[in-house]
């Protein structure tokens, strides 16, 4: 029998939809890759007997389960009430988990308060597991022949408390299968363009072939089972590297786009400067949320309007007042050359356009909304410019227009032709 895990997510607010799960797509990767199943994945409001509910049908599935989330100091966290009441057991307080929190808050330097004690509250019978970020201590019990896990929902502290706790039970399932996943990242081809150029591979049954868009990027995976697994992941994945080209990123690993063109400048000693209007500060958001960002972005600016191109960046007015005016390929590349000059940096990249929903009336007339130029100015180069038409929603334009940028900046540095289509 396939080694098989139970997930059940605690929360109203995933459940109603005002907040995004970050914790179960994470840990199915995890599971899978480790060779193992995710035999069920519900999730739950905070409420007591649908906690019981939902525990009881995963055990009833999988030796190891897992629940994440409604571990708090507030009357609305019912997890531990739930898992106490699915063992049929009263909840008490853990003198060990007391002292845990108290020295978490120590470090925070925060006083406790008597409503954290129902933090140090466990299942009578069942243990308490230590949360190394965080204040909330996990849960451990057995319900029946399954290992129950409760982690908090916080992503930090679920994933952490995962990593030290969960997926050492997974390596440890019987039934696991030998599974090698390879994941190759491209940007700037639309996900058809990946498939045709795929073709066959996609159509063995053995590696498995997948893509997954992420409006810019294109996420292929490549699975392999069995004996010989890695090998075989890593011949398929070779080959989708080959067919696609350069618009491979080489990303570390779960990196993205800004991951790979960070670890190319850092590698290169190279140093950057942005200036960005249409993306309003998205490519140094995307940039500087990498860690070593410092080693190769000097400076930014969001010129947003007119004025500030042409005060913080030297943009000329004439090419302002136009035509052809602010958004255009000429604005892009004046954006981008003064950035650099004024930082001082090898590298500047710029980007302007009109995010929507309507269009921008320029003195060249009117210029479509999802219209946007990207530039870079490089140190002995001419600079490079590119067009993006993209008449999508308006957070998705400026997601692309960032896109577009990163890589236009990582051929330049290669010395790599523009991208195609």
């Amino acid at each position: 029998m396939a080694a098989r895990v139970g997930l059940v997510l605690v929360g109203a607010e995933l459940l109603e939809g005002r907040a995004r799960d970050a914790n179960g797509a994470w840990l199915a990767r995890e599971v899978t890759a480790r060779g193992a199943t995710l035999a069920c994945w519900s999730v739950v409001g905070d409420e007591e007997a649908g906690i019981v509910a939902a525990l009881r049908a995963a055990a009833g599935q999988a030796p190891l389960v897992v629940v994440g989330g409604g571990l708090g100091p507030t009357e609305d966290d019912r997890t531990r009430a739930g898992v106490a009441a699915a063992l049929g057991v009263p909840l008490v307080e853990d003198a060990g988990a007391w002292e845990a929190i108290q020295q978490a808050l120590a470090r925070r330097s925060r006083p406790a308060l008597d409503m954290q004690r129902r933090q140090a509250q466990v299942p009578q019978g069942a243990g308490w597991l230590r949360n190394p970020t965080g204040i909330a201590p996990g849960l451990c019990a057995r319900l029946g022949s399954s290992e129950v896990l409760v982690l908090p929902g916080v992503p930090s502290e679920f994933r952490e408390m995962a990593a030290r706790e969960v997926l050492p039970r997974v390596e440890a399932l019987p039934g696991r299968v030998d599974t090698a996943l390879e994941m190759v990242l491209t940007v700037g081809l639309p996900e058809t363009e990946v498939a045709r150029r795929l073709g066959d591979l996609a159509t063995s049954s053995e590696p498995v072939l997948g893509w997954y868009p992420h409006h810019g990027e294109v996420e292929v995976s490549v699975r392999a089972h069995g004996e010989g697994a890695a090998q075989r992941a890593r011949e398929v994945a070779d080959e989708v590297r080959r067919r696609v080209g350069d618009s491979v990123l080489e990303a570390p690993p779960g990196g993205r786009t800004q991951d790979a063109v960070l670890a190319l400048l850092r590698a290169r000693r190279l140093t950057l400067a942005t200036a960005e209007s249409i993306t309003g500060g998205l490519v140094a958001e995307m940039l500087t949320g990498v860690p070593g960002a410092s080693e190769v972005l000097r400076a930014g600016w969001v010129a947003y309007s007119e004025q500030a191109k042409q005060r913080e960046l030297g943009v000329p007015g004439a090419l302002l007042a136009g035509p052809p005016g602010a958004v255009s390929a000429e604005v892009a590349v004046a954006m981008a050359e003064g950035a650099r000059a004024r930082a001082g940096t090898d590298l500047a990249l710029a980007t302007t356009g009109v995010a929507g929903p309507g269009p921008w009336q320029g003195p060249a007339g009117s210029v479509a909304a999802g219209t946007a130029y990207v530039a870079v100015a490089q140190a002995g180069q001419p600079s490079r410019v590119l067009t993006l038409r993209a008449p999508l929603e308006r957070s998705l334009v400026r997601r692309r227009t960032a896109l577009l940028a990163l890589d236009l900046l990582r051929r330049a540095v290669m010395g790599l032709p523009d991208p195609q289509g």
